[in-house]
């Protein structure tokens, strides 16, 4: 199994991340949405990075071997000791276990700056995604009329249930 890391997003492996996620990723799997045609318009480049600017502090990006294959992150909502979590891999990377390892990894990062609960939300049409949080321990649930699956995560009862590193 590959050793895999979480590096924060910086100003010089911000173009790193780019060409992995034009490389191997959707443009709605890694960001909000554009206005446009589909695809890596030079707009949505420009877009992506602008995006992962704003967020330095709080992204990562996800290594396997010191190789780039994806990031995640963490933004802080309303409610008290909560954050939001997002991850997103290239497709080379997909069904190999990474995105568990990275979200436990995350988890010690959001434990460590006092973060008590995450939350998440994917699509049942993503069954990695809600394998990958049924296995972190989340409680989930689903919208059945849109399909949106919603999830959270006590990141205190993380160890004491054997689920954190």
């Amino acid at each position: 199994m590959s050793t895999v890391k979480l590096r924060p997003i910086d100003e010089q492996l911000l173009p790193r991340l780019l060409d992995v996620a034009v490389a191997g990723a959707d443009p709605a799997e890694v960001m909000p949405p554009v206005p446009g045609p589909p695809g890596w318009t030079p707009e949505r480049r420009a877009a992506f990075t602008d995006y992962y600017r704003s967020m330095v502090g709080s992204s990562y990006a996800i290594t396997a071997d010191d190789e780039i294959i994806g990031a995640t992150r963490l933004t802080p909502v309303e409610a008290p000791g909560a954050a939001e979590l997002d991850i997103w891999l290239a497709r080379s990377a997909r069904g190999s276990g990474h995105s568990v390892e990275a979200l436990h990894l995350l988890i010690e990062e959001a434990r460590s700056k006092g973060t008590t609960a995450l939350i998440a939300e994917t699509h049942a049409g993503n069954p990695a995604a809600v394998g990958a949080l049924r296995t972190l321990g989340a409680k989930l649930w689903e919208d059945t009329e849109s399909g949106a699956i919603h999830a959270t995560l006590r990141v205190g009862d993380s160890i004491e249930h054997g689920i954190g590193r």
